[in-house]
């Protein structure tokens, strides 16, 4: 795709720009005026059955049996698991676009809560060409709204 003229074009410089959530990576590669997408990588949610993990309990308040009744299921796989799992997958497939791409810089695009841990899953040679951070849940963005949001970034370090 082509980048519109108004943004940056990148010109001799190939930049890998990686949108991540929480649970989704979409790796892009600009420079020259082009920008295309490499890969995307997904951990799918975690479906449980009907009765999976439910559990039921009352809460004791001294000598008294009385008190609230407590129940439920857990449903909801940990999400520490999915990140942990995310990150796993995240890792490698860094690498191999290391070995594939010359990469000058690298611009992320991850939420605050998993920035530090999308950030410590980079090999080393890599941590160190992260040029841009920029904090948000931008996996619905459009790659033009991302160019954007970029642009701003560039602009406020200049000025």
């Amino acid at each position: 795709m082509r980048i519109p003229s108004k943004l940056p074009q990148f010109e001799k410089e190939n930049i890998l720009i990686l949108v991540t959530g929480f649970q989704m990576a979409d790796f892009h590669m600009a420079g020259n005026g082009e920008i295309r997408k490499l890969k995307s990588i997904r951990v799918p949610r975690r479906k449980y059955s009907d009765d999976e993990g439910y559990f039921a309990s009352r809460s004791r308040t001294g000598k008294k049996r009385s008190g609230v009744v407590v129940s439920g299921a857990v449903r909801e796989y940990p999400k520490q698991a999915i990140l942990q799992e995310f990150l796993k997958l995240l890792e490698p497939e860094l690498k191999t676009i290391y070995k594939k791409e010359k990469i000058s810089s690298i611009c992320l695009f991850s939420p605050n809560y998993a920035m530090n841990e999308v950030i410590s899953a980079f090999p080393t040679a890599l941590k160190n060409k992260i040029k841009f951070s920029i904090k948000g849940n931008f996996s619905h963005y459009t790659m033009t709204a991302l160019l954007e949001k970029l642009d701003l970034k560039r602009k406020k370090l200049i000025d």
